[in-house]
């Protein structure tokens, strides 16, 4: 039991150090390519935690409401989909992609915002 116990010390500790990121780079790159082609973010935490810091020109559309409000998310545009964990993103990317849309699920602003390395040439 010792032993379990440090080894999850220790895996929470290089967490905390590591930054460990949820969204790939090649990703980040992509969602962030969509937006500056036109891509429509789409906030889906409450309107409260909206309120308090979200993306500029974010689109606020609360996931408890998404199924009901489909209509309301741009059909012609891709999306790139966030909250405050990855949780409810995952969530509305599943249910948008179900019923037709282009999504990139970038988690949190934490991770939309992050900065990217620069990118590898291959040569």
């Amino acid at each position: 039991m010792r032993h379990f116990l440090l080894s999850v010390a220790l895996l929470f500790t290089l967490n905390l150090f590591t930054g460990c990121s949820k969204v790939d780079d090649e990703t980040l790159r992509a969602a962030h390519a969509a937006v500056d082609n036109g891509a429509v973010i789409v906030d889906v935490r409450t309107p409260k935690e909206y309120a308090e810091k979200h993306v500029s020109r974010a689109l606020n559309i609360p996931i408890e409401e998404m199924a009901k409000t489909l209509g309301r998310v741009p059909r012609e545009k891709v999306l790139v989909v966030y909250c405050a964990s990855g949780n409810r993103s995952g969530h509305a990317t599943k249910l948008l992609r179900q019923n037709g849309w282009e999504v990139f699920d970038v988690a949190t602003q934490e991770e939309f915002e992050r900065e990217l390395p620069p990118k590898e040439v291959k040569q």
